[in-house]
């Protein structure tokens, strides 16, 4: 079954690339996670138009972003929150959370750039990712803490 992926799937592909699945891989996962779409030439035409746009973005803002890179690079961030009395978090770490940290530490950008698989649950430091394109990508340490 030829697809068309929408975002990057690990071990499959990234965002606009035409691959090749099993048939119940896509119509059961892929399609329904809203990762990929059913291959045709329209819906291809518009993948390619909307990755050349975002490229184009990209690449026109590729200096402030390197310089977003070394500013997040350096940053260690470190937030006390509710937990029990082993390592487990009463609440979570997501998304939103991290982009709220970053934006007290002035550093603005989506949220969607920030790699993150699942939201933090536990206490301790955890690496943080943060990719703009396949070549400009970074990550900065979050370091979870019980608050008194």
């Amino acid at each position: 079954m030829k697809i068309i992926l929408i975002k990057d799937v690990d071990n499959i592909g990234n965002e606009g690339d035409v691959v090749d699945v099993k048939p119940g891989f896509g119509r059961n996962f892929l399609i329904p996670q809203k990762l990929a779409i059913t291959f045709s030439k329209s819906q291809l035409k518009h993948a390619e138009q909307k990755r050349n746009q975002e490229d184009r973005k990209i690449e026109r803002q590729k200096d402030v972003l390197l310089d977003l890179l070394k500013k997040v690079a350096d940053l260690n961030i470190t937030v006390k929150m509710k937990s029990e009395d082993g390592n487990k978090l009463f609440g979570s770490v997501t998304k939103i959370d991290i982009e709220k940290l970053l934006v007290e530490n002035d550093i603005v950008f989506d949220k969607k750039y920030i790699e993150l698989s699942s939201s933090i649950k536990t206490l301790g430091e955890h690496e943080i990712h943060v990719k703009f394109s396949s070549d400009i990508s970074g990550s900065f340490k979050l370091t979870i803490e019980k608050e008194d």
